[in-house]
């Protein structure tokens, strides 16, 4: 997930949309920090995930297609709930040493119906072929980062069933920038929102991946998607919302530092969670997490 077409250097929005890098590629990199980062993004994201793979009707037996694994955590929640009577889920994950991290993590949990392959998305491996055709294709937070979203789409296909599931949770980023992120205004959630966008936005991925969604879908020759947009809605002293919002910051300092974004450093980042934590209680205020949007169909 050809670029689509638009002005300006690479990262900035054109007219038709973002121009992104010709590589696949995960702006953060693959870091055991960042992966941690994506396990706490995971679980605060998990409800929506769910939600969505439920919708989608992922059930026990299905066999399970996960797109840009990372390490691990969507193709876990599918095991749940597709295990029993066959049922299994195959991870696809370009970065050898987040293969060999979920491969760990499914060792731990002692899931041997999970299993994670290396491979670049906009080609899996043949050896797929020679399987079973899967029931669903999933993923979240992966079209995002790829140079053509609907051609990684259409090439999973070929290994999934005709009526089998595809079903996907992006990022609208562009929602907060463009719209209201907080209730009373937070000035430094203002400066995280604006900052963290910028690092994304700089670093090739699409902002907008969420409310392109559907015409992703349509452009990879899928039927027309259910849509669905969420997104939290945190406040007062106990959220995760501020730990995580820390972590996030702090994963992504080395990309800001080599795109030339200043705004945050080490010592500011330090305090963040509590600064953040003391402004949104003090006002009685509430901040509205990135927004995400849900789509799934079924292969006509």
């Amino acid at each position: 997930m050809s670029p689509e077409a638009g002005g300006g250097p690479p990262g900035e929005a054109g007219r038709d949309g973002p121009l992104r890098p010709d590589a696949e590629d995960y702006v953060l990199g693959h870091s055991a920090r960042e992966l941690d980062r994506l396990d706490n993004q995971g679980a605060l994201y998990r409800a929506f995930t769910r939600e969505l793979f439920v919708e989608a009707g992922l059930a026990p037996g299905h066999r399970v297609l996960d797109l840009g694994s990372g390490s691990g955590d969507v193709a876990f929640l599918a095991h749940e709930l597709v295990a029993g009577s066959g049922g299994e889920v195959v991870g696809l994950e370009r970065d050898p040493s987040t293969v060999a991290a979920a491969r760990a993590r499914a060792a731990q949990k002692g899931l041997d119906r999970v299993r994670f392959v290396e491979a670049s998305l906009d080609a899996p491996p043949t050896e797929l072929s020679d399987e079973s055709p899967f029931d669903a294709v999933v993923g979240r937070f992966i079209l995002m980062h790829q140079p053509d979203p609907a051609a990684v789409l259409r090439a999973a296909q070929v290994h999934a069933r005709p009526g089998a599931a595809v079903a996907f949770l992006e990022s609208s980023m562009t929602s907060l920038t463009q719209g209201v992120h907080s209730l009373p205004f937070s000035p430094l959630y203002d400066r995280i929102v604006r900052w963290k966008s910028a690092v994304v936005r700089g670093s090739g991925a699409d902002l907008e991946a969420g409310l392109r969604l559907r015409r992703v879908f349509l452009d990879a020759g899928l039927p027309e998607p259910r849509v669905r947009f969420h997104a939290h809605v945190e406040g007062g002293e106990n959220t995760p919302w501020y730990a995580y919002i820390q972590e996030s910051v702090t994963s992504m300092l080395p990309r800001a530092r080599d795109l030339g974004i200043d705004g945050f450093d080490e010592a500011s980042v330090a305090t963040l969670a509590a600064d953040l934590r003391s402004e949104t209680v003090a006002s009685r205020g509430v901040l509205v997490g990135w927004p995400v949007v849900a789509a799934w169909c079924r292969i006509a």
